[in-house]
C-alpha cells in the first residue's frame, strides 16, 4: 500500500510519510532533496545536482559521495523510494506538485487569492492567502547549507510571502477587518523598511481602524528612513495616501472645534516638529524577533505530548484565549528539547516572532526576570532611550506589544512563580511554552505536562539514532545493557550514543561494560562514563543538587535525598521511608512530598516513592560525602533488619503487589 508523501521547502526540509517525520540523515542530504524538488518530475543532472550540493568548489569524488546521498535519501523514503528515480544525465524525483509540495501549494493559493482580489471577490482573496502563508513553518531551507539555492529558490519564494502578506492585508481591510492587519503589516514594514507598498497598507490600515495619529507617525518613521538611507523622498502615491489621511484629520477636528478658523485648523494637525537625525534615532527597524534555540534534528518520541501541546495550542489561537503550557520533569528528561520542538513546530503559527530565555533557574543563581523583559523589550524594537525605568511599566509595556502581535515565548528553566510572573503574555493570540523542575510552579489555565522517563521503545530508537542502526544490530545485547543503564533517560542516552558514534573503532560492548555496576563499584567513575561534550548526567544532577542544597530546607532534602538512595529496593511505604529518615511519619511525608514537586522523587501512587535508578545511583554517590557513619550505618542496618521487610512488603501486598528480591 503506498504512502500519503508530503514535502516541504518552506522552513527546515521535511519529508512525512503518513504523517510521521522521516528524519534526513546530514546536511547533504537535504540539499539533495531539496535541489530535487526544486525541479520536481524533471530530471535534474549529476553536475547540477553536485553544484547544489557543494557549490562551487566540490571535493574529490563528489559524484561517488553524491550516489551515497542518494541511497540514503532512497532509505528515508521508505515505501515510496521509487519516486527518486535515475534518469540520464542524473536524477527525478515524482510526486503531485498540488499536493505534495508546499512551495507549489504556496504558490497556487497565492495565485488564486490574486485572481480573486482582481475580482473583487475578497473574501475569497482573504481565504487563499491565509492558506498559502499557513504554509510557511520558518525560513525557507533553514537547515540546508545551499548559497545557489537560496539564490535561486529561496529568495524567490520570500519575496511571494511579502506579496501574500500585503494581500491578505488588503483584503482585511477591504472586509473591514483593518485591526487584524496591523500587527503583521507592522512587522512586514520593520523587516523590509525600505519596502513602501507595506507602508502605504499599515498607513491604510491604522487610518480604517481610526488610528490616525499612529498612521501619521508611520510616514513621519518611513521618510525619516528614506531620506537617511536612499537620499530620497516617499513616492508621489505615498504623499498623496498621507495628504488624505491629514485631511480624515483635519475633517475630524474642525467638527469639534468650535471657532477654530482653517488656519488654527491647519496648525493643530501640523505634524509635530523634529529634525531628521532625531526621527532617526526614535527608529530602530528590527527584524521580526525569531530566537528560538536549535531544534533537535533527531528528536525522538513524545508523541502525545506534541500532539496536546499543538492542539491545545491551537484551540486557544481559535478561540483567542490567553493560553500557557508548563512543562516539569526530572533533570535530563527532556523538557527542554521538547519544548523546544514544539516551539518549532508552532512557529506558522505566529507570524510576528518567538522569544526564547533561558531563566537559569536550577543554576545557583536564576536571571533576573526584569533583565529578561528588557531584552524581549529590545528585540520588539524599543529603542534604549525609550525603555521606561520603573519595572512594572516595562511589564506593562511588554504586555501591550504583545497585544498587537502573535508570538511565541519559551521560558526555559524556570525557579519559581515569582521569577515567571512578569513575562507572561496576557492578551490572546501570544502563547506562553515554560519548563521547570518544580511542580509549583504553575499558572492558571495552563496545560500542565509532566514527563516520565522515555519507553524502552522510544529509548531504543534514541541510541540507534545516536549510534547508528548496524552497530546496534550487531551487538543486541550490549545495547540492551546500555538502555538499562540509562534508564530511559534521554540525556544519558545521548551521552552514551555520542560516545559510541564517536569512536567508530569500540565495539558497543566496550562501553556496556564501562558501564556494569558490579557489587561495590565506584558510582562516580559510572557517571564519568555517561559524560559526551554538553551531555553530562552528573553535572546536570549536580546542579539539581545545589539548587536543592541552596534552599531554605535544603540541608534537610539533600539529606534525606541521599538517605533515600541507599534504599536497595524500588518502591517503599511511608512507614519505611519514615525510619529511614528517621523523623515521624507526618514530617517524613512532607519531605517526600516536596522532593516529589521538585522531580527528584517519583511518587507511582499514593504513599508510594520511587527513586530513579540514575538519581537513586546519584545520592548514593553524595551520601559518601554529605552523610555521617551514623547516618549511613542506621540505614544499612535498617534495610537488613525483619521489621523494615516485612512492613514494605506487607504494604505490597495490600496492593496485589510482591516486594521484589
Amino acid at each position: 500500500m503506498s504512502s500519503t508523501v508530503w514535502f516541504g521547502l518552506l522552513g527546515p526540509v521535511d519529508i512525512r510519510l503518513d504523517g510521521v517525520p522521516s528524519p534526513l540523515p546530514s546536511a547533504r542530504t537535504r540539499a539533495l532533496l531539496a535541489a530535487l524538488l526544486c525541479q520536481a518530475n524533471r530530471v535534474v543532472s549529476v553536475d547540477g545536482l553536485v553544484d547544489a550540493v557543494w557549490g562551487a568548489d566540490p571535493p574529490d569524488g563528489a559524484v561517488t559521495t553524491l550516489r551515497s546521498h542518494v541511497m540514503r535519501l532512497r532509505r528515508c523514503l521508505g515505501s515510496e523510494a521509487g519516486r527518486l528515480e535515475t534518469a540520464a544525465p542524473g536524477y527525478r524525483i515524482l510526486l503531485d506538485p498540488g499536493t505534495e509540495l508546499d512551495t507549489r501549494i504556496f504558490v497556487a493559493r497565492y495565485q488564486a487569492g490574486q485572481a480573486a482580489a482582481a475580482a473583487g471577490d475578497w473574501h475569497t482573496a482573504a481565504r487563499f492567502a491565509a492558506e498559502a502563508l499557513a504554509l510557511w513553518r520558518g525560513e525557507p531551507l533553514a537547515d540546508v547549507p545551499s548559497e545557489l539555492l537560496h539564490l535561486e529558490e529561496a529568495a524567490a519564494w520570500a519575496e511571494l510571502r511579502v506579496e501574500a502578506i500585503e494581500l491578505r492585508a488588503r483584503a482585511d481591510i477591504a472586509l473591514g477587518r483593518a485591526a487584524d492587519a496591523v500587527a503583521p503589516l507592522r512587522r512586514l514594514a520593520a523587516d523590509h523598511p525600505h519596502r513602501e507598498p507595506a507602508y502605504a497598507l499599515l498607513m491604510s490600515a491604522l487610518a480604517a481602524a481610526d488610528r490616525r495619529a499612529e498612521a501619521l507617525q508611520v510616514y513621519r518613521l518611513l521618510r525619516a528612513v528614506l531620506v537617511r538611507d536612499l537620499g530620497m523622498e516617499p513616492s508621489p502615491e505615498l504623499r498623496a495616501l498621507h495628504q488624505g489621511i491629514l485631511a480624515m484629520d483635519a475633517g475630524k477636528k474642525a467638527a469639534v472645534a468650535d471657532g477654530v478658523g482653517d488656519g488654527a485648523a491647519e496648525t493643530a494637525i501640523a505634524e509635530p516638529e523634529g529634525t531628521d537625525d532625531e526621527l532617526n534615532a526614535s527608529f530602530v527597524a528590527w527584524p521580526t524577533p525569531r530566537t528560538l534555540p536549535w531544534d533537535t534534528a533527531d528528536f525522538t518520541g513524545r508523541e502525545d505530548e506534541l500532539r496536546r501541546i499543538v492542539e491545545a495550542v491551537t484551540r486557544s489561537l481559535e478561540s483567542r484565549a490567553a493560553f500557557a503550557v508548563v512543562i516539569d520533569g526530572m533533570a535530563g528528561v527532556g523538557k527542554s528539547a521538547l519544548a523546544t520542538h514544539a516551539a518549532h513546530l508552532l512557529t506558522d503559527r505566529f507570524p510576528d516572532g518567538q522569544l526564547y530565555a533561558d531563566l537559569l533557574g536550577s543554576s545557583p543563581s536564576p536571571a533576573d526576570p526584569h533583565d529578561v523583559l528588557t531584552s524581549f523589550l529590545r528585540l520588539l524594537g524599543i529603542a534604549p532611550a525609550d525603555l521606561p525605568t520603573s519595572g512594572l511599566e516595562r511589564g506593562a509595556l511588554y504586555r501591550s506589544l504583545l497585544a498587537e502581535r502573535r508570538v511565541l515565548v519559551l521560558l526555559d528553566d524556570v525557579h519559581d512563580g515569582k521569577q515567571l510572573a512578569p513575562l507572561i503574555p496576557s492578551a490572546p493570540g501570544s502563547v506562553l511554552l515554560a519548563t521547570t523542575r518544580d511542580r509549583h510552579v504553575g499558572i492558571a489555565g495552563a496545560l500542565r505536562v509532566s514527563l516520565s522517563p522515555l519507553t524502552p521503545p522510544e529509548s531504543h530508537t534514541l541510541l540507534v539514532r545516536m549510534a547508528g542502526a548496524e552497530r546496534t544490530t550487531a551487538e543486541p545485547e550490549a545495547t540492551a545493557e546500555i538502555l538499562a543503564a540509562c534508564a530511559g533517560l534521554p540525556l544519558a542516552l545521548r551521552a552514551a550514543g555520542g560516545r559510541i558514534a564517536a569512536r567508530p573503532t569500540w565495539q558497543i560492548a566496550d562501553l556496556a561494560s564501562r558501564l556494569a555496576r558490579p557489587n561495590g563499584a565506584d558510582g562516580a567513575r559510572f557517571f564519568d562514563e555517561l559524560r559526551y561534550g554538553d551531555h553530562d548526567v552528573r553535572a546536570t544532577f549536580e546542579t539539581a543538587f545545589a539548587a536543592l542544597a541552596a534552599t531554605g530546607s535544603g540541608t534537610t532534602l539533600a539529606t534525606s535525598l541521599c538517605l533515600l538512595g541507599l534504599w536497595n529496593g524500588t518502591e517503599l511505604g511511608l512507614p519505611v521511608a519514615a525510619s529511614l529518615l528517621d523523623r515521624p511519619p507526618a514530617d517524613a511525608e512532607q519531605i517526600l512530598e516536596r522532593l516529589v514537586d521538585l522531580n527528584l522523587l517519583q511518587s507511582p501512587r499514593h504513599g508510594r516513592y520511587l527513586l530513579h535508578d540514575l538519581i537513586r545511583e546519584f545520592a548514593a554517590v553524595k551520601a559518601d560525602s554529605l552523610l555521617t557513619d551514623d547516618q549511613r550505618r542506621q540505614a544499612a542496618d535498617l534495610w537488613r533488619l525483619p521489621h523494615a521487610r516485612s512492613a514494605d512488603s506487607a504494604a505490597l501486598r495490600d496492593d496485589g503487589l510482591s516486594q521484589p528480591s
